[in-house]
Parts: C-alpha cells; structure tokens; sequence
C-alpha cells in the first residue's frame, strides 16, 4: 500500500463504538494497513473546527475510506465523511454487521449504498454475493472477506 491509510469512518460515541472502532484498527494494522482513526487523531482535542479539520485532513490524504454503517440509521458523521469522500473519487468501502435492514436499498440509505465501491452486508437470509456486494451471516467473522475487499483498493 502506498503513504496514504483507510480512513475509518463511523460512530465513536459509546465505550462498545470505541473498542469495535479499535479492535478492528487495530486487526487491520496487524495486518499491514495504515489506519487513519478519528477517535485517536481527535483525542484531547476540545475545539469541534479543529476536530472537523483534523478528520478532512485524514480524508483527503486517504486511498479508501472504510465506513462502519451499523445501528438503525448509519451515523451522521460517517454520512457526511462519506459523501465528501465520494465527491473526491475515494474508493469508500461499505461494513454492516447488524442485520436490522433500515433503508431503501440494500437495508440502508440509497445515497450510502451508492456511493461505495463495496458493501459488506450481514443479513438474516442473504441473496447471492456479487461484485460489489458480500453477504455475511449473523455473527460471522468479516474480517476475512473485508481484508479480501481491501486488496482489491489498497493496490
């Protein structure tokens, strides 16, 4: 992989967010990817435009952007990063581990479904995978096929 990192967009705001958050930057960097985390870049940091400015930074330098899209409604930042993102031609890979379907498409919103170059969808009763989209299982480990999506970007 070159200079630049995966830029991890998603929620940080519960201890459970934070340790998945860490947990999976932490697996990635094991094996071999720069992790450009907003939890950790942002730590200490009080002034909510140097925060903004900090995470902008980390986009514009990303090669992806991996958005975690759980919850019943994907996280308003995770949005706006991955539509900044989109805008700057950033491949954006797409990582649902809750099976609760909440959108339009694909059991998200149209616009984030969209806008990734891959999903990683956990459903209840999974159609067929295809180019642009994994199916996984409940409580099926992501980590192997999401390294497989990886390589295919990071390159």
């Amino acid at each position: 992989m070159s200079n630049s990192w995966i830029y991890m967009a998603g929620p940080l705001f519960t201890k459970a967010e934070v340790n998945f958050n860490q947990n999976l930057a932490d697996t990635l960097t094991e094996n071999g990817y720069r992790i450009y985390l907003p939890q950790q870049e942002c730590a200490g940091v009080k002034a909510p435009e140097e925060q903004f400015a900090i995470c902008i930074r980390g986009i514009d330098k990303a090669r992806i952007i991996l958005a975690i899209l759980d919850g019943t409604d994907a996280d308003s930042g995770t949005c706006f990063e991955m539509g900044y993102a989109h805008a700057k031609n950033i491949p954006i890979v797409g990582l649902r581990t809750d099976f609760r379907g909440s959108g339009e498409h694909l059991g998200i919103n149209l616009m984030l479904s969209n806008s990734c170059a891959h999903l990683l969808l956990t459903a209840l009763n999974p159609p067929p995978s295809s180019d642009r989209v994994t199916y996984l299982q409940p409580g099926e480990d992501f980590i192997p096929p999401l390294l497989q999506v990886l390589r295919r970007y990071a390159a």
